[in-house]
């Protein structure tokens, strides 16, 4: 694999930032004996996964505590992570605007200097917890962009509960002193639910969501199990996978990571090579 730890001077953030990306390449495991030719063909572009991150993390949060380097390899996909430094994925009338750096900057950067697949079947963008808003908030805005959605701890709130999911648990975490200081009144604020019902009313493509949660976890539940409802009313494709006992942790992300690559994205694992295979060979004399 190739991992590229990537900073550039950003005009919407107006600032230098990260971004963490793994590429695909030599894998020892389905490319040992093929030509470099073969291995590094010119021609190829790779699709993407666009993954953000949650709050108080940033682009190497997936490539720290998740295996999602390897996936990348033996599924031959991109990804990328940017950094958004706690602000939610929005743009900011007075200061940096993320949104719009992540959906277009980036994306054209990325495009120009990579061998990546502009194709809308080929990109996928996906978040978990303050990373899944962002992701919900670019995929209903972003129809013609992205095919798939990956919505891991997150959903759609429920606009008649106020106090309740991730605004509880901010005020905890703000209590207990860690800071977290609320976004500016005048930034805005996207309404997800409104605009994916216009999505749907106006026959835009609406990507494929994949909603992911665990049954323990308080603080996105409410969340996971509205936006399904939502989803299932208005008739939207959507995968909806909920385990158990996990709740907003990185057992249950990674869980979603692996089946991310193997079930729910369309991308075919590579072969063995010949090599490879033999040493998976039986011991001579076992079975």
């Amino acid at each position: 694999m190739a991992v590229v730890r990537l900073n550039f001077l950003s005009k919407e953030l107006g600032m230098s930032t990260n971004v963490t990306m793994i590429l695909p390449s030599f894998d020892q495991n389905s490319d040992l004996g093929k030509p470099l030719a073969e291995v590094y063909d010119p021609a190829r572009k790779y699709p993407v996964l666009w993954l953000l991150h949650g709050g108080s993390g940033d682009d190497a949060d997936y490539l720290n505590w998740t295996n999602v380097a390897r996936y990348a390899v033996e599924y031959d996909c991109a990804v990328i992570c940017p950094c958004d430094y706690n602000a939610g994925y929005n743009d900011y009338p007075r200061g940096a605007k993320y949104y719009k750096y992540i959906t277009e900057e980036l994306w054209n950067f990325c495009m120009e200097n990579f061998p990546l697949s502009p194709k809308r079947e080929d990109n996928f963008i996906g978040g978990l917890s303050m990373g899944s808003g962002g992701a919900m908030k670019i995929a209903v805005d972003k129809c013609e962009q992205y095919s798939q959605a990956l919505i891991m701890s997150g959903g759609i709130g429920p606009k008649n509960r106020l106090g309740g999911g991730h605004s509880a648990f901010r005020q905890k975490v703000i209590a207990a002193g860690w800071p977290m200081p609320k976004q500016p009144a005048d930034v805005g604020r996207m309404d997800i639910e409104a605009k994916l019902r216009e999505d749907v009313a106006t026959g835009r493509p609406v990507p494929r969501f994949i909603m992911a949660c665990g049954e323990a976890d308080n603080i996105a539940w409410e969340a996971h199990v509205n936006g399904v409802a939502i989803m299932e009313e208005l008739g939207v494709d959507f995968v909806d996978f909920h385990l158990p006992e996990y709740r907003h942790e990185w057992d249950f992300w990674e869980i979603c990571m692996r089946k991310t690559f193997s079930e729910w994205l369309p991308l075919t694992k590579k072969p063995l090579s010949p090599v490879s295979s033999a040493w998976s060979d039986p011991v001579p004399g076992k079975k």
